[in-house]
This record gives C-alpha cells, sequence and structure tokens, in this order.
C-alpha cells in the first residue's frame, strides 16, 4: 500500500511540476559531430532539444531527402511512417513500446530564407486534429489506436555559409499527450536528437562514396 502511494506520488510529481521559466541550453551528448543540447522550458515538464551537424551536401538534396515521406522510416527516430497531406501540411506516426499507444503529429510547415544570413529555415507547428481545415481533416488516417502528441514544434535551420558544408540545427520541444512521466519522455528526447542526425548524416556521407 504504502509502495503504491509512493508511485502515485512520483507520478504526480512527474506531469505536475513545471519549470517557472525557460533555462539555458545545457550539452547533452557529443559523437561523431554531432552536438545535443536540451533545456526545460516555461510551463512544461517535457525537455526541448538543439542538436547540431555539419553535412557536405547541396540544399536541394538535402531538402528533397527530408521532406520525402517515404524516407521517413529509414532516418528520423521511431518514425513507422509519413504522409504528406498537402503542400503545407504532415501527417507523421512514431512508434513508442507496448502498452503505450503509439503518437502522430500533424505538422504545418513553412518556409523562409534569410538572404542576409544566408539560411534556410524549414518551422514546423503541431496542428491539434479538431482544429484542422475540414479538407485536411478528410485525408487524414484514422485515429484507431494511436494518440496525438499534445504539442510538437520546432524548426530545421540549414545555414549556408560555410559552403559546401551545410550547418544543420534541429530544435524541437514536445508534449506526448497521454499517461508518459516527464523523466521517462525527456530520456527518450536526446536520443531522437542525436539518432535522426547521425541517420541523416550518414545517408549523405553514402551518397559521397
Amino acid at each position: 500500500m504504502l509502495k503504491s502511494l509512493l508511485i502515485g506520488l512520483t507520478l504526480c510529481i512527474s506531469f505536475n511540476v513545471y519549470a517557472q521559466k525557460t533555462s539555458a541550453w545545457i550539452l547533452a551528448k557529443q559523437e561523431n559531430g554531432i552536438i545535443v543540447y536540451t533545456r526545460t522550458t516555461a510551463n512544461s515538464s517535457y525537455k526541448e532539444f538543439k542538436a547540431e551537424v555539419k553535412i557536405k551536401a547541396q540544399l536541394s538534396d538535402l531538402l528533397n531527402f527530408i521532406k520525402k515521406p517515404e524516407y521517413c522510416p529509414e532516418w528520423q527516430y521511431k518514425c513507422i511512417y509519413q504522409l504528406q497531406i498537402s503542400d503545407q501540411y504532415i501527417y507523421k506516426l512514431s512508434n513508442l513500446p507496448w502498452p503505450l499507444k503509439n503518437r502522430y503529429t500533424i505538422m504545418k510547415s513553412s518556409e523562409s530564407f534569410d538572404a542576409k544570413a544566408n539560411i534556410h529555415t524549414i518551422t514546423l507547428k503541431n496542428i491539434r486534429r479538431e482544429l484542422l481545415p475540414k479538407v485536411i481533416k478528410n485525408k487524414l488516417p484514422k485515429e484507431g489506436n494511436t494518440l496525438q502528441m499534445h504539442t510538437s514544434d520546432g524548426y530545421w535551420k540549414f545555414d549556408l555559409s560555410q559552403a559546401p558544408l551545410i550547418h544543420i540545427t534541429h530544435q524541437m520541444h514536445g508534449d506526448p499527450a497521454g499517461i508518459i512521466p516527464a523523466s521517462l519522455a525527456n530520456l527518450g528526447v536526446i536520443n531522437a536528437a542525436f539518432v535522426s542526425l547521425n541517420n541523416l548524416k550518414k545517408q549523405f556521407e553514402m551518397v559521397q562514396k
């Protein structure tokens, strides 16, 4: 009985203790030319990540690879499949271990180019299913035994100032929704950042051989 009570209290703390303000970035992992930082954000118990890597490639080739839905399982962490719903909307389903439900996001993407800084940016924002335009909602897979993430927002930045090397920065913050303790979810944040960029780097190293 006491053990159950302690477990319950621990879960409550994991779910409900939020950072009062956004913290500074902390180095979480540095390996194979990839640097991963994490930080706590205001009003969330889930950590945000920022990962950086330099890849020798053409921007057009990088964008083409990243945007191809069929490539998603080959390089993105835990990706089961991805669908391009429209020019702006992307659906992605990610694997979670049993008994947890697989999670999906419906990302609205936008692109911009800063000619002065020579940086191309793709901004991503998870839009709640019920808030989507009807035409987009009708094209989505049925929810079934899956759950939409509460939030999943961030960006890809491609700094072209060191061409032919492209300095890539990938930053994301998410809330998986459901009954996943923050302490457990935060362990996966570092892997999500590192594995995805490491696979992306390997892909373009193979192309160059």
